[in-house]
């Protein structure tokens, strides 16, 4: 099995779960199998959720690779995570973002409204600005509004 089947069946397993996978990878060390997984919960991701995907993950990783004791590291994305992805666009949308675009100089900040077809749409100042996804030079989550309820929660 490859390391994208697998990463197919933990997405599958860890949406149905509730938490997106942002990302995934497998490497192998003097014999030893390492997993690095980054999940998002738009609920919040804290120790609980990293926990119920390293006990999602573990049992699969076992049996796919056949390595009984897998090293498996689970991360949360942290509050400033540089957004890279269209998995990321998508698991953020709802979130108050910053994005720095070739055309203005300086940092916009705003709420991610949609994500498609090569533009990000962002919530600035109760309007709706539409970004291509070509003139974004950075963009990540906006810390300053970390603990305010985005979802509704």
């Amino acid at each position: 099995m490859d390391g994208k089947e697998l990463e197919k069946e933990i997405d599958d397993l860890l949406r149905a779960a509730g938490l997106d996978l942002l990302e995934f990878s497998v490497t192998r060390h003097r014999g030893k199998t390492h997993v690095r997984a980054v999940i998002y919960s738009r609920e919040g991701t804290g120790t609980d959720e990293c926990a119920k995907a390293h006990r999602l993950i573990l049992p699969r990783v076992q049996m796919r690779l056949g390595d009984q004791e897998p090293y498996i590291e689970v991360f949360s994305p942290g509050i400033d995570r540089i957004i890279r992805t269209e998995r990321e666009w998508q698991a953020f949308t709802g979130s108050y973002i910053m994005i720095l675009t070739s055309d203005v100089p300086e940092w916009r900040k705003g709420r991610l409204v949609n994500f498609g077809k090569g533009v990000v749409q962002i919530e600035m100042n109760e309007t709706v600005v539409d970004i291509p996804i070509a003139s974004i030079q950075k963009a990540k989550l906006d810390s300053s509004h970390e603990g305010e309820k985005t979802h509704g929660i």
